[in-house]
């Protein structure tokens, strides 16, 4: 029985080499192969990943001018608000200027109308005051006319107290001829031509020392301002 007990274990010693060379074969073998499938797979799936960076870079480089056609899209979405804005300015600056114009227009109507009715008014004020101005002095002339004709006919015999009474008569007439002078009141002339624009013939009369057309007497004083007759001279004219 020992004997047996001892060729039993050599036989497991030899036989643990074998099993351990084996399993080293196997695993080499497998480890070999392992290795070989990896740079097989590795040498196939080269190509593959060279595709994959090439697709990648292509579709950076696509995507690049993608971006920039956006931004550029972007920019002009951005740029519409600005531009509608500046149209509307603009649209709103022409109808401002319109009214401006309009404005203008009727105000420059509005004070030549204004002009022209002052000037109107400052011509009947004018017309009215020199209209008063007229009846007033005609009254003066009158009562001139009315003292002329009382001093014509005064008797020559007059006694002390009667000449006071023409004195201050005469006084009386002075004083209203200076109102005329004050007013610029001018007599009319009576020498020489009749001229109808200051005269108004009473009469025309044969006159051998005057000349046909020439005024011959004066029978009422008339008078002036400036060129405007307040009351025409009556005349006698020659024929």
């Amino acid at each position: 029985m020992a004997h047996n007990k001892d060729t039993d274990n050599p036989t497991t010693e030899d036989a643990t080499p074998a099993v351990d060379e084996n399993v080293t074969t196997n695993v080499d073998g497998t480890g070999a192969t392992v290795d070989n499938n990896v740079d097989a797979q590795a040498s196939d799936n080269q190509p593959e990943v060279d595709t994959v960076e090439a697709t990648t870079s292509a579709t950076t480089t696509d995507v690049e001018p993608e971006a920039e056609t956006g931004n550029e899209e972007d920019a002009t979405i951005a740029e519409e608000p600005v531009n509608n804005e500046i149209a509307q300015l603009r649209a709103e600056l022409e109808q401002a200027q319109e009214e401006a114009a309009k404005n203008l227009e009727n105000w420059q109507r509005t004070a030549a109308e204004l002009a022209n009715y002052k000037r109107r008014q400052e011509e009947q004020f004018k017309l009215q005051r020199d209209r008063i101005k007229s009846e007033v002095l005609e009254g003066v002339i009158s009562a001139l006319d009315d003292l002329d004709l009382a001093f014509q006919n005064l008797p020559e015999d007059l006694n002390g107290q009667l000449i006071g009474w023409v004195e201050g008569f005469r006084l009386v007439q002075r004083k209203l001829g200076k109102i005329l002078d004050d007013q610029n009141v001018m007599p009319i002339d009576t020498a020489g031509q009749f001229d109808p624009n200051f005269h108004e013939a009473v009469s025309y009369e044969d006159a051998e020392d005057h000349d046909t057309d020439h005024i011959i007497a004066e029978l009422r004083k008339g008078y002036q301002i400036g060129s405007r007759v307040i009351r025409p001279a009556l005349v006698r004219v020659a024929r």
